[in-house]
């Protein structure tokens, strides 16, 4: 069966980032404390990834 534009889309991959790229990122500057707490040294992450995780802990917080 051929992929369809609209699941070749869906498929697009992302691109994933270290630890110390993430902490070290202007993107995620306001987090970095956090981030550099919770990531894993040898595991890579997407932005997708990172803001999952961040809000996670930030909702626990709340509860």
């Amino acid at each position: 069966m051929k992929a369809t534009k609209k699941d070749t889309k869906n498929k697009i991959a992302e691109d994933k980032y270290t630890k110390k790229q993430i902490v070290n990122s202007k993107t995620f500057k306001e987090n970095k404390d956090l981030l550099n707490a919770l990531l894993e040294e040898n595991k890579f992450y997407t932005k997708n990834e990172i803001n999952e995780i961040i809000k996670n802990y930030k909702e626990g917080m709340v509860k």
